[in-house]
């Protein structure tokens, strides 16, 4: 998952929880109370800003934080193979 993380991060050149927000949280029509965190040693610098890398274990002191509401919105989201709302965001594979 590390790895994913970091090669996700050096895809997108950006913060992985921008890329998030962006491209699903926001579609799925998400709460602006979920955030993202990060470990505290997972910092690096990408296009000379330092961005941490991997988000960890959601119970080690990183990861994704949500309520319930937005994570039942995320499991239904998965549940439909990256469709919302009759628009296919994600690849369905």
């Amino acid at each position: 998952m590390n790895a994913l993380a970091y090669a996700l991060l050096c895809r997108f050149r950006r913060p992985l929880p921008d890329i998030l927000r962006e491209r699903i949280m926001d579609p799925i029509g998400a709460s602006n109370g979920w955030r993202w965190d990060g470990y505290s040693t997972s910092w690096v610098e990408s296009d000379g800003q330092k961005v941490q890398s991997v988000t960890g274990g959601g119970h080690w002191g990183g990861g994704l934080v949500i309520s319930a509401d937005d994570h039942a919105r995320f499991g239904l989201f998965i549940s439909q193979s990256g469709c919302w709302d009759g628009q296919q965001i994600l690849p369905a594979d």
